[in-house]
């Protein structure tokens, strides 16, 4: 409970004046009924036993008022509940992407469960959460209703409550032992459901490989293994939320057998009256009602407990891009990038080895080498996907970690072979490369990219929808579509990561008038494997196994006759 508060108190602290009406008509519709049993007991021996039918009306109306004004009070509770616990479970989201639009990408390569577990995190977990929270309505309300049926109970027969209580202390021991074992297959569950969402999201987003490769079969059977493991877990999890009502009420019925046995001599030897009988019975269920109410409400919160662990932990996970608490704007008078002994390891492999590397503004240099070699690592360490392990960058003498990151990223352009386009319009896809910029500049990107033509040819031209990652095009022309958004960004610093390398020729060449415009008159580092691309590059550097090993022009190293001659060998011959 201390941890729901400590972690939900900040989403909650805007609505406090909210939680103050629910803490209040909880205590108004608890105290309303808490005096149901006061009032059947003096209708009883006030107007039944004295015959008065004025009374008897008096008091049948104030039961009936009783009813009246606690009813709407209490939609009115939990309407302001269930609304406000909306309201916190969009915060959470809005905190959850806000924390995975700032996680470096290795966190979110590595993350066991993949996106589909960041996603089932994003909404099962955070639902859990709320579920959690909206029986905080209850576990403010009830406690008024048990604080006033004990009184109620001790006014009438002190002698009897204090037998009533004496389980007490037996039900909430096994209370706590069932919460114990709930947040433990709770966490279970969560697990479960986190992979079962990532199987579910790679059979949407793997649709043309699975139907290809005749997989339907496979993803269906590892859907059904762990839609078991979760009913598994459900299933335990669940067992014991519903043992809690049962335990809870079996020992009551326990109890309550000593406890008739008391009330029936009390009212054959006049120590009890008929009406204090029943008023007593009476406020002894509206109270047996109230506990049961809690008990589910903690029980139910355990869960919460669990999900809100397992969401606290992705906030404070500290895989995150550092910033200095005053950074440096990007300098507009820069003259060269550098990289001083550059080292970057994951885990214990070294992936770049102290990497020394000038390029002069204006410079293209191509990487080339075999795969694994290092060169996506090293061009992801321009706009800071991740920092080096050892070394520095730096951009104009500034070490780009001292750069504001927002600036150091809109002065850096990115086209990369796997095309990502937003499901939205045309227009907008390219307008995304800049949106602080007037979307009048739209259409010159686009033909500069040599995507113009394709787009107007739409029935609605720029406004044409891309489709989910931009289905409704070839790739050819989603591949022009983000040269167009680089072109519309205009950054000095081009990254261009194979981005011909999964086209046709047809297609490349296309694509290739988009980027030899792109690439006029910025600095570019390009990875590549057509020989189209590499040899219109200024320079070009020949990497293997994190290290540099050959750099200089295509005539230069074609004369070394080493390793990019043979690379060059190889091309020719494809």
């Amino acid at each position: 409970m201390n941890l729901l508060v400590k972690i939900l108190w900040p989403e909650m602290r805007p609505y406090k004046w909210r939680l103050v009406w629910i803490l209040v008509t909880g205590a108004l519709v608890s105290a309303l009924k808490a005096s149901l049993p006061w009032l059947l007991n003096h209708m009883m021996t006030d107007a039944w036993d004295q015959k008065d039918m004025h009374l008897a009306i008096i008091y049948s109306a104030a039961i009936g008022v009783t009813y009246f004004i606690s009813s709407p009070l209490k939609y009115l509770q939990m309407y302001w509940m269930l609304y406000t616990s909306e309201l916190v479970a969009v915060n959470l989201r809005r905190r959850l992407i806000n924390k995975y639009l700032t996680l470096n990408l290795g966190f979110l390569q590595n993350f066991v469960s993949g996106t589909g577990g960041l996603i089932s995190r994003m909404l099962n977990d955070v639902y859990v959460i709320q579920a959690g929270f909206q029986k905080i309505a209850i576990m403010t309300r009830e406690p008024f209703m048990i604080l006033y049926g004990f009184g109620y109970l001790i006014w009438v027969d002190w002698r009897l409550t204090i037998l009533t209580l004496i389980g007490g202390p037996l039900i909430s021991m096994i209370l706590r032992g069932l919460a114990r074992s709930i947040r433990k297959y709770s966490q279970r569950n969560l697990e479960s459901m986190e992979d079962l969402t990532q199987i579910l999201k790679e059979s949407l987003d793997g649709t043309r490989i699975v139907q290809s490769f005749n997989l339907q079969n496979e993803m269906r059977a590892r859907f059904e293994i762990q839609a078991k493991e979760y009913l598994a877990s459900k299933g335990k999890v669940i067992a014991r939320q519903e043992a809690a009502g049962p335990v809870s009420e079996s020992l009551t019925a326990f109890f309550g057998i000593g406890i008739c046995i008391y009330i029936g001599y009390s009212v054959i030897n006049g120590f009890m009256s008929n009406a204090d009988f029943v008023s007593y019975v009476f406020a002894s269920g509206l109270l047996a009602d109230s506990f049961r109410k809690l008990q589910d409400g903690y029980v139910r919160l355990q869960e919460g407990v669990v999900a809100l662990v397992r969401f606290d932990n992705i906030l404070e996970d500290s895989s995150v891009v550092p910033q200095i608490a005053t950074p440096k704007s990007f300098p507009d008078d820069w003259k060269e990038i550098e990289f001083k002994k550059v080292t970057f390891r994951y885990e214990q492999n070294e992936v770049l080895k102290s990497i020394d590397l000038k390029i002069r503004r204006g410079e293209k240099v191509a990487l080339v080498g075999s795969s694994g070699a290092g060169k996506s690592t090293l061009i992801n360490l321009l706009p800071r996907f991740f920092d080096p392990t050892e070394g520095e960058i730096r951009i104009g003498g500034i070490p780009i970690d001292e750069i504001n990151l927002a600036d150091l990223r809109s002065n850096i352009a990115l086209v990369s072979q796997d095309v990502f386009l937003f499901s939205d319009t045309v227009e907008r896809n390219i307008w995304s490369g800049d949106f602080s910029k007037p979307r009048d500049g739209v259409e010159n990107a686009a033909r500069l990219a040599n995507a113009h033509d394709f787009i107007s040819a739409n029935p609605q031209s720029y406004n044409s929808r891309v489709g989910d990652r931009g289905s409704r095009f070839s790739g050819g022309e989603k591949q022009r579509i983000s040269i167009a958004r680089a072109m519309f960004k205009n950054a000095p610093i081009l990254i261009l990561d194979e981005a011909t390398s999964a086209l046709d020729t047809e297609s490349e060449l296309e694509v290739q008038k988009g980027l030899d415009s792109l690439l006029e008159g910025r600095t570019a580092l390009v990875i590549a494997h057509r020989l189209s691309t590499i040899s219109k590059c200024d320079r070009i550097l020949v990497m293997d196994k994190g290290e540099i090993i050959e750099q200089g022009n295509h005539n230069e190293l074609m004369v070394q006759k080493g390793a990019y001659h043979r690379f060059f060998q190889i091309q020719s011959r494809l």
